[in-house]
């Protein structure tokens, strides 16, 4: 894994934080968790709600669109061979979030809201399929549990035909961050809305502080 661990983590809490936000204040739509969000957009089109409708076609496309940038930033490379595109993919995250904070609390049109963390998630799903390659993700968790639940198969029975792998604790650290991030989030609706938008960005602040400190130390 290219990234420490308390990031990815820091990471996952965001993810569930937007999406908490999203769902619960945007108008019932995921932008972090695309898998959740055609589902949504499906039950809509059933249900012909064209407002619904709308709101998880411009998640999906918006998410999208962060992934091509988060690619195109993550495949760049310094003359020196260092790879400078995740920071620049994540200092692009960040921008946006705290975009978002500033438009919640300015009452910003949803659509722009909801486009604008969809597009920032789809960046930090680039990164952390970077980082941690494509068993791992923070922005989803169906990938993580199941490879989680094939490490612990491997664990407890061996010669079982699961492979051993990096071990359950990084997978089960981030399904737990993810669900923590959205438990932050819905409370904070509930108790003071204001402070709902600062959690994505402050989490996402601190994980990228980490990660850059954690590289710099280990070389």
């Amino acid at each position: 894994m290219r990234m420490a661990r308390f990031s990815m983590l820091g990471l996952a809490l965001a993810a569930g934080a937007v999406d908490a936000l999203s769902f619960l204040a945007l108008g019932q739509v995921f932008t972090a968790n695309m898998t959740g969000n055609v589902v949504l957009l499906g039950l809509a089109l059933g249900y012909g709600r064209t407002a619904h409708v709308m709101g998880s076609a411009l998640a999906f496309a918006g998410f999208c669109a962060g992934l091509a940038a988060g690619f195109l930033l993550v495949g760049r490379k310094t003359a020196g061979g260092a790879a400078r595109g995740p920071a620049a993919a994540l200092g692009l995250e960040l921008a946006l979030l705290a975009g978002i904070a500033v438009g919640w609390a300015a009452q910003a049109p949803r659509p722009a809201l909801v486009a604008g963390s969809a597009v920032a998630m789809g960046l930090q799903s680039a990164v952390t399929r970077w980082a941690g390659g494509s068993g791992l993700s923070t922005t989803y968790v169906t990938g993580t549990v199941t490879g989680l639940a094939g490490q612990v198969v491997a664990l407890w029975t061996p010669g079982s035909g699961q492979e051993k792998g990096g071990g359950v604790a990084r997978p089960l650290g981030v399904v737990l961050a993810l669900a923590t991030g959205a438990v932050i989030a819905a409370l904070t609706l509930r108790l003071y809305e204001p402070a709902a938008p600062l959690i994505a960005p402050v989490a996402v602040a601190v994980a990228a502080g980490w990660w850059g400190w954690s590289a710099r130390r280990g070389r």
